[in-house]
Formats: structure tokens, sequence, C-alpha cells
């Protein structure tokens, strides 16, 4: 879909997890730039508030910014009060917590973490939106998974599972939910220039692309694909990778992994789009 058609064909209001960095700010940004009005939702109240209001200023939307932690259990009830009444034509589940090093080595207070943010959530969220989604012409939902969702992966064990999940809810979703005319986008990018510290490293490779430029392409894939791979080599990496034995791709991504961890050890965890 041309990014031009999106506000005509969804309007509303844009809701956005993980708004506060990365994926995610892109994301509120590309959609207030095309006249949806936005929330903004992440742990980090000030950098909210700072995207909200230089949103309101250089494209005239409204915008709501709102403080909450996913991996919390009441988070539901700040959300739905805090979007009551508004007709969200756009749901942008993208917020991700990542633990990286051996499982063993990671605290299983930070597994839950992510169990919580990357799974929990998006589907307590995807259910809620949807649901009021029903009652509209038409209305999307974007589950931002990731490349690793195709592979297990050694030393990110807990993370490339969660995003699995993402990955397989949300194409079961998309068949689901094309009844009521909602298009459900599973986006699953490759490595990206945020703050995820796993990525850090990465930064001057050639294949570590900016945010902007993968939500562009998510946008205009919306209403068109069900699961979308930006990048050639990356969708190239996926291609060859289903034709592998599984052991021999999971084997390989974890050489990857521990490659940029620098074969450490320890445990670690980055949580920038929360």
């Amino acid at each position: 879909m041309q990014l031009g058609q999106l506000v005509n064909t969804y309007n509303g209001w844009a809701v956005v997890t993980g708004a506060s960095s990365g994926i995610g700010e892109e994301f509120a940004v590309q959609l207030a730039q095309q006249g949806f009005n936005v929330v903004l939702i992440a742990r980090r109240q000030s950098r909210l508030e700072a995207l909200g209001e230089r949103l309101t200023r250089q494209y005239g939307v409204e915008h709501r910014a709102v403080s909450v932690d996913l991996a919390q259990q009441g988070f539901m009830e700040t959300v739905v009060a805090a979007t009551e009444g508004l007709d969200v034509g756009v749901f942008v589940n993208n917020a991700g917590f990542a633990n990286y090093g051996r499982f063993l080595s990671n605290s299983l207070e930070q597994e839950e973490r992510l169990l919580n943010v990357n799974c929990r959530a998006v589907t307590l969220l995807s259910h809620h939106f949807g649901n009021l989604m029903r009652q509209r012409a038409r209305s999307a939902i974007v589950i931002t998974a990731s490349m690793v969702s195709f592979s297990s992966v050694p030393q990110w064990a807990t993370y490339a599972a969660s995003k699995s999940y993402d990955r397989l809810f949300g194409e079961a979703l998309a068949h689901e939910l094309s009844k009521d005319n909602i298009d459900v986008l599973v986006f699953c990018p490759g490595p990206t220039a945020t703050e995820f510290e796993i990525y850090q490293g990465l930064l001057a490779k050639s294949f570590v692309v900016k945010p902007g430029v993968v939500v562009t392409k998510a946008l205009r894939r919306l209403g068109r694909s069900n699961v979308y791979v930006p990048g050639f080599f990356n969708r190239s990496t996926i291609f060859y990778l289903r034709l592998l034995p599984r052991k021999v791709g999971m084997l390989l991504f974890g050489r990857l992994i521990a490659a940029m961890l620098g074969n450490r050890d320890q445990g670690g965890n980055s949580s920038a789009t929360e």
C-alpha cells in the first residue's frame, strides 16, 4: 500500500508500543506524517512527551503519551483507560525485550520479563484492540517479530523462541481476522540500528539498516502481506535456512550470535524498545 493511502484506508488513531526509541519511534513518526493521531506507549515518559510534542508541532496531529511497563501484570488497565473512546485504526505491537547469553547464566527474573513483554503483552493487546477493530470498516495490526523467529538460536534461546511465538501467532491471527477486514502484518526485521545493545558492535556493518528504512517498507506491505522480512540479504538468508536441516540452521545462527556477543558466557539484557 502506498504510504499516502494509509490514513484514508485505516484513519483514526494509531497506537504504538515501544514508541520511545528505534523502530517503535519510527513507526510513530511515519504514521503521524501520514495524518494519524498517535498514542505513544513505553516506559520512558519524558521521551514519549518529547516525541509527542514534536509530532504535534510538525504534523498537526493529536498525541497521548502513556508511560507503562508491559512486563507488569496490571498494565492493561492503564492502556485501556488511556485509549478509551478513541477510534483506533492501526495498532503497532512493537515493544520488545531481549536477554542474551547462556540461558542458565541469565536471571529467571529477566527471563520472565522477556516472556511478559514479548508474548503475554502481545497477546493481551492484540485481543483488546482486535475486538475494538471488528466494529470498523478496515483496520490494521502490526506485530514486530524478528528475523531470528525462523530458527532456534543458542545464546538467544528465549528471545528467538518468543519471536517465533509472535510470528506464528500473527500468521494465524491474519487468517482469522481477514473476515473482519483487519489487515495483520508480522514484521520480521534483521539487524537494525537501534538501542538494542547486541547490535552496537555491528553498526558499522553494511547489513545493519536504519529504522526509517525498514519501517517505510513495512508500512508499504500493509494489506499486501501477512509476513514481511525486509532486505534481500535477510530474505535470502531465511530462504536458504529453510533448505537446511534445522540443527544446521540453529548452529549457524548460534555462531553469529556468539560472534556478536564476543563468546561471552555471562548473561545480559537489552530493553530499548519497551
